[in-house]
C-alpha cells in the first residue's frame, strides 16, 4: 500500500448504492446512488481519555470539542436527498470519529449529528453513521486519523454507510460500495499566497489614490 501522507486536512470519501430502506419514508429507495465525503484535520487531538479516563493507544476519539476541530466539512447525497456541513460549528457536540485499533478489530466509525441541517425524513430529524471494518489489519496503522492514500474499498471487508431517520435505517452496505478514497487536501503554495497578498495590496491602494486625486481637483 502507498505510504501515509503528511497533511493537515484529509478527505475521506465513498460512493455506492442504497442496499436497504427500512424506514417509513420512500424518498431514498433501494438502488439509489449515494456519495459522501468528510474532511478531517489530522492535527485534531485524540480525546479518548474523556471516555476512558486515560490515553488509550487502541482507541482514538476525535471531535470538534478540542482546540483544533476534527471535522471541517461533510456532504452526503442520495438521489434528491442532500446535506452539506461546511464549517466546524455545523457539527453538533455528539459528532465524532472513532478509530478502533484492537488486536481483534481495526475500524473507523463516523458519527455526524446536525439535526437542524439534515433535511427531515420519515417525519423527523436525521443523523449519519458510517463504519469501515478491516479484518485483515492491513489498512490502519494506529488509532490516529488515517492518511494512507493507498486505502480503498477493498481495504475494508465489512462496511456500511447509513442515514438514520426516527424509524428504520437507510443503508448502503459494503457489497454495494463502488469506491473509497483518502485524499490529502494541499495547502496553498507560498507563491500563490504571495500573489494573493500582492493583489490584495494593489486593490486596497487603488480606491485611496482615486479619492485623493478627485479631492484635489486633478483631472
Amino acid at each position: 500500500m502507498a505510504p501515509p501522507v503528511q497533511a493537515a486536512l484529509v478527505s475521506f470519501s465513498a460512493t455506492g448504492r442504497i442496499t436497504l430502506n427500512s424506514s417509513a419514508d420512500s424518498t431514498i429507495p433501494a438502488g439509489t446512488p449515494w456519495t459522501f465525503e468528510l474532511i478531517y484535520n489530522t492535527a485534531a487531538p485524540d480525546l479518548d481519555f474523556v471516555l476512558t479516563g486515560e490515553a488509550d493507544p487502541t482507541f482514538g476519539r476525535y471531535t470538534n470539542e478540542g482546540a483544533i476541530p476534527a471535522m471541517t466539512f461533510f456532504h452526503y447525497r442520495a438521489g434528491t436527498y442532500e446535506v452539506t456541513l461546511d464549517e466546524p460549528a455545523d457539527f453538533a457536540l455528539s459528532s465524532d470519529i472513532h478509530i478502533t485499533f484492537l488486536a481483534g478489530i481495526h475500524a473507523i466509525d463516523f458519527n455526524v449529528q446536525a439535526a437542524g441541517l439534515f433535511p427531515p425524513l420519515a417525519g423527523g430529524p436525521v443523523s449519519f453513521h458510517a463504519d469501515f471494518n478491516d479484518v485483515t489489519h492491513l489498512a490502519l496503522l494506529s488509532d490516529a486519523l488515517p492518511t494512507n492514500t493507498g486505502i480503498s474499498s477493498q481495504s475494508f471487508q465489512d462496511s456500511s454507510v447509513t442515514i438514520l431517520p426516527p424509524n428504520g435505517v437507510i443503508l448502503g452496505s459494503g457489497s454495494d460500495m463502488t469506491s473509497l478514497t483518502i485524499t490529502p487536501i494541499p495547502e496553498p503554495s507560498t507563491a500563490a499566497l504571495s500573489l494573493l497578498g500582492a493583489l490584495g495590496l494593489l486593490f486596497r491602494h487603488r480606491p485611496k489614490s482615486s479619492l485623493s486625486l478627485s479631492g484635489s481637483g486633478v483631472r
